[in-house]
């Protein structure tokens, strides 16, 4: 396996199905064309979320949340409640967290709010659901509560329930594999997003995007 370099810089992404790359840069939202950044307008953003249905959502600085709709030239779509951070498995697995770091998940087009306290959270479409709070701790979603894994870790995201990767204190990334962390040898990200076909990508410190691939992958 090898890692490889995108054009561009961004300070947040995320990867969905078959490569469908978003990210934020400057708090202006691109995707990725295969060959160039679109730059997505209309709206200020801090975090971007790309369900396995191709589903994008986003918070803004001010917390408010939007979602888009029609492709690249779509517009943003306002939903209800303030976050600060957002994840989306597909239309039907949307969790996030507020300011005060209250959980909430998306049920019939409400938001209600689960048990706990965290600083991040991360869902994938098969409704798996991971968390960490500010001291790096980290939780899953069991149904009705969270459960400490252990570990430590900064950033997380989850994409299955096979396919689950994190950062931490070191830049150090980690894919949870058999009830461990496996170090992914060779690179050193800021953070890190993962495909549900298991594809790794992420963000180095000087804001370069980073891809690993495999040798027994096309």
């Amino acid at each position: 396996m090898s890692w490889n370099n995108i054009d561009g810089y961004l300070q947040q992404l995320d990867i969905g199905p078959d490569y469908e790359l978003w990210g934020v840069d400057d708090n202006q939202v691109f995707k990725w064309n295969v060959k160039s950044w679109i730059h997505v307008k209309g709206v200020t953003v801090s975090n971007i979320t790309v369900g396995a249905d191709f589903s994008v959502w986003c918070t803004t600085t001010d917390h408010k949340i939007y979602k888009l709709e029609g492709g690249v030239d779509g517009e943003w779509i306002r939903v209800d409640g303030f976050l600060k951070q957002i994840s989306v498995g597909d239309e039907n697995n949307v969790w996030g967290v507020n300011s005060k770091g209250e959980v909430f998940y998306r049920r019939n087009n409400i938001w209600v709010q689960a048990p706990g306290n965290l600083s991040q959270v991360s869902v994938a479409a098969d409704g798996t659901c991971w968390g960490l709070n500010a001291n790096h701790d980290i939780f899953r979603w069991d149904g009705e509560k969270w459960i400490s894994v252990d570990g430590s870790l900064k950033q997380i995201k989850v994409a299955s329930v096979h396919h689950i990767v994190g950062i931490n204190d070191k830049n150090e990334i980690l894919l949870w594999e058999n009830g461990d962390w496996n170090i992914v040898e060779g690179g050193l990200l800021k953070y890190v997003s993962i495909s549900p076909e298991g594809n790794i990508w992420g963000i180095n410190e000087n804001d370069e995007i980073w891809y690993l691939t495999y040798d027994n992958r096309k």
